[in-house]
């Protein structure tokens, strides 16, 4: 199964405003919460969608301006959701798998890409977060966090599959994050960018 990844990008503007944009990849769809449904005949198979449907790159953008900053730095929020979608497929005879587990990687920090302006300056990816607008009652999907900037991949959610079914089985898990930029720190104005990838794994 490949890893579906996003990119995120920031860029700092002079003294009044920061713009920050992430930029999130995908993979296909659903609705609700978790959900597992029968199905007469599937093979083992595992799907997953970050951001819009179709394939393209999300591009998420934060623009912080001088009301966010004086006289006291505000964290900056998107109003809209992004759609994080995963569903695994379980054949009928497939008792050894059982276990569906998201992780996202992301780097230490959002570089500089500008370096006559911000120089070596980056900032954490622990600045970004996100809400979880639908979490599950569980608690096995996507709580509301934000990223772990450790290099290490972090655990996003991890659920059960149906261990015995009279017929294959489909388990979809759907989360809105809404995701903000903590604007704790004013940075050198310049670009900054870096990647996460998010892993999908069926176990």
């Amino acid at each position: 199964m490949p890893p579906h990844s996003g990119a995120h990008e920031g860029r700092t503007l002079p003294l009044g405003a920061i713009a920050l944009a992430m930029l999130l990849a995908p993979a296909d769809a659903a609705q609700a919460v978790i959900t597992t449904t029968l199905l007469t005949l599937s093979g083992n198979r595992l799907t997953l969608r970050v951001g819009a449907a179709g394939g393209t790159i999300d591009n998420v953008s934060f623009t912080v301006s001088g009301a966010n900053l004086q006289p006291s730095p505000t964290p900056v929020t998107r109003p809209d959701t992004v759609t994080v979608l995963l569903t695994a497929d379980k054949a009928l005879l497939a008792l050894a798998i059982n276990t569906v587990r998201l992780s996202v990687t992301a780097a230490p920090g959002l570089g500089c890409t500008t370096p006559s302006s911000c120089g070596s300056t980056s900032i954490p990816f622990s600045d970004i977060g996100w809400v979880s607008t639908n979490p599950d009652a569980s608690g096995q999907d996507i709580q509301s966090g934000s990223f772990n900037a450790s290099g290490s991949p972090q655990q996003l959610a991890q659920f059960p599959l149906p261990v015995l079914t009279t017929l294959s089985a489909r388990t979809e898990m759907n989360n809105a994050l809404r995701f903000s930029y903590a604007n704790s720190t004013l940075y050198p104005s310049g670009t900054y960018a870096g990647r996460v990838t998010f892993t999908a794994t069926m176990f």
